[in-house]
């Protein structure tokens, strides 16, 4: 049930990394400018690179963080070691299932910020 609980919140704060309201909001404007030809598309080009690039970051920033998390998690306390080398082999498959989850919902995600951005291709945003 924590593992759950725990991929459900890597989740949503990847989700507010992505769907960031405020920003979301300020490229409708941008692309709304565009439409209207109030704008021109290299405007519009680096505000969705300028978005892209803050994701980015964040994404790598947080995911920087979790990895560190788990890291300090996994080391065992000074004076203390695993006593089994089936212990050990029994961490290094969690943290790879981890990991493996991990990747897989970075792919979703990369879907839909591939699909973003496809949709704003068909708007005629090259």
């Amino acid at each position: 049930m924590a593992k759950s609980q725990e991929n459900e919140d890597f989740k949503q704060v990847l989700e507010k990394i992505v769907f960031d309201e405020e920003e979301l909001e300020e490229l409708k404007i941008t692309i709304r400018n565009f439409t209207d030809r109030k704008i021109q598309a290299k405007k519009l080009k680096q505000k969705l690179i300028q978005n892209r690039g803050r994701m980015v970051k964040d994404i790598s920033n947080f995911l920087s963080f979790c990895v560190d998390r788990v890291r300090d998690s996994s080391h065992t306390p000074v004076g203390r070691s695993f006593t089994d080398s089936n212990q050990s082999d029994l961490v290094n498959d969690e943290l790879r299932q981890e990991i493996a989850e991990k990747n897989e919902l970075l792919e979703v995600l990369a879907k839909k910020i591939n699909a973003f951005v496809s949709k704003a291709k068909k708007l005629n945003i090259e």
